[in-house]
């Protein structure tokens, strides 16, 4: 758990306990020999006395019959908000039905006029349109591509950028990966975290600044995007083409503190045609481009070889363990000879001759992720995030060179050029304050390898998700997240809306 966050204090007065009993909350005590946090209380039924129970166990939430709800909840009387408030309850009740539509990109169901990139696609995104119409704010679907919710007046537009598609499930979950799993702090579900999780915290921090009627003198829009984990991004194209661009604008799909700059992002295919082999190999492995495969698979002379590995994100590839790279090391020990099997030994960056790196956003890195061998052809496709300062020729002309002798062909598949905003500007000089006010940690902005919709438009970054020292479950078996976390981005991301549309 990162140091930034604190446990949500806990107010004296009357509760209800999930199965119906009142309580009184008389004090806050410190266990003497664990330092834990606890609870004193008294039963306003039968005997009363006096009983003690863990902070943390008092503030949990959890699911009831499909419902969401908290183990005591504070008796007050419903004000109307002045400072933007969250019901978390409500947030994860909404989370659940969006984790509950598969999404995944690539496969989210039938593609329609309606619906381009897949009618799961079309019914996560008019589930969130619609609760944002539900709290009082203009709404509009654009053609299925992408959406938007906004409140407010005034000439100028400042936006927040998520996406409700996610990668593929993988293997090997523990829990039902569509659907939201409650276990103490923790949420679990494909998503979670990157980035329908932060959809919904947007959402509500949205409706949060409209209820308590915060000044502002811009408009504030959340945008939704569905194709984001492809990299094709049809959605943002789509909505550049007819829609306002936003001013200024973040996207909380990375991390905290705010991201200045973000690495270059090409996709290339090496493939090359086989002539008739005696035995052939099959060999397959991996399934999303930016994702570390975890599983591989391969047939050759009747036997049958199958690797295990980790998945994650691809701009972190050394979190994962590479399961095709795995597969290869143990045919090649078996004795096995194939041109694919040259190729996968050298596809590191020292190997492709690719070991670059710049002192703004450091190493560039490598993820070999689906490979595909028949008879007939052999092909192997690499995700690589390249360092701000470089182009994408300076890094397939030594892959071309490095592989020269082997037959394969090199071809880009996709190039998106890096993000890199001035450290020094107004938008990210305006959003680390927010994070040092919000958290106290004065920790400098930051570079990624992750690639966000704060590519999408001009004078935009990422900002948000996850804070330093937690865990990034992003594209990983058993996705999650913590709810004091999810709670700590909604403070952060009112603040910077608040802030900015002044």
């Amino acid at each position: 758990m990162s140091k930034i966050l604190t446990k949500k204090k806990i107010p004296l007065g009357r509760y209800r306990h999930y199965k119906g009993n009142e309580y009184e909350v008389i004090g806050l005590a410190t266990h003497s020999e664990t330092q834990e946090a606890m609870v004193v209380y008294r039963p306003l039924y039968g005997e009363g006395g006096l009983w003690v129970r863990p902070a943390a166990m008092w503030n949990e939430i959890l699911e009831k019959d499909g419902k969401i709800v908290r183990r005591f909840e504070y008796l007050t009387e419903k004000k109307v908000a002045t400072e933007p408030e969250l019901d978390t309850v409500d947030l994860l009740q909404d989370l659940k039905t969006l984790l509950q539509i598969k999404t995944v990109n690539g496969d989210a169901g039938e593609i329609t006029a309606e619906a381009p990139l897949g009618t799961g696609i079309n019914e996560a995104l008019n589930f969130v349109l619609l609760r944002g119409q539900s709290f009082g704010m203009r709404t509009k679907n654009c053609d299925g591509y992408c959406g938007y919710v906004e409140f407010g007046e005034g000439p100028e537009l400042v936006a927040v950028t998520t996406h409700i598609d996610t990668v593929a499930v993988g293997e090997d979950w523990t829990v039902p990966p569509f659907d939201l799993t409650i276990d103490g702090d923790t949420i679990y579900g494909r998503g979670v975290l990157d980035d329908k999780g932060l959809t919904m915290v947007s959402l509500y921090a949205l409706k949060a600044l409209k209820e308590a009627k915060v000044s502002l003198g811009k408009r504030v829009r959340l945008i939704i995007g569905g194709d984001e984990e492809g990299g094709n991004w049809a959605c943002m194209n789509r909505y550049k083409q007819t829609e306002e661009v936003p001013a200024c604008s973040f996207s909380p799909d990375s991390g905290y503190p705010a991201i200045f700059a973000e690495k270059g992002i090409m996709n290339i295919i090496l493939e090359k045609e086989l002539g008739h082999q005696t035995p052939a190999l099959v060999f397959s492995g991996g399934g999303q481009i930016n994702s570390v495969p975890d599983a591989a698979q391969a047939v050759f002379n009747g036997q049958t070889f199958e690797a295990k590995g980790k998945s994650a994100h691809a701009m972190e590839p050394e979190k994962g363990d590479n399961a095709i790279l795995k597969l290869a090391a143990i045919l090649t020990a078996e004795g096995i000879t194939h041109p694919i099997l040259t190729l996968l030994e050298r596809a590191t960056t020292t190997g492709f001759g690719i070991d670059l790196s710049d002192s703004v956003s450091g190493a560039l890195t490598l993820n070999p992720a689906i490979v595909q061998v028949d008879e007939n052809k052999a092909v192997l496709r690499c995700d690589i995030r390249y360092p701000v300062t470089l182009k994408s020729s300076d890094v397939v002309a030594p892959i071309k060179k490095a592989t020269a002798d082997l037959g394969f062909c090199l071809e880009m598949d996709h190039d998106v050029k890096p993000l890199h905003v001035d450290k020094d500007s107004f938008l990210v000089t305006t959003l680390q304050q927010v994070y040092q006010d919000c958290t106290g940690d004065m920790a400098e902005p930051m570079v990624s390898g992750g690639g966000t919709y704060a590519r999408a438009f001009e004078n935009s970054v990422a900002f948000g998700g996850g804070f330093p020292g937690e865990v990034n479950t992003c594209h990983q078996t058993d996705e999650f997240w913590s709810i004091e976390s999810l709670e700590k981005n909604f403070e952060i991301i009112v603040k910077a809306l608040a802030v900015l549309a002044q």
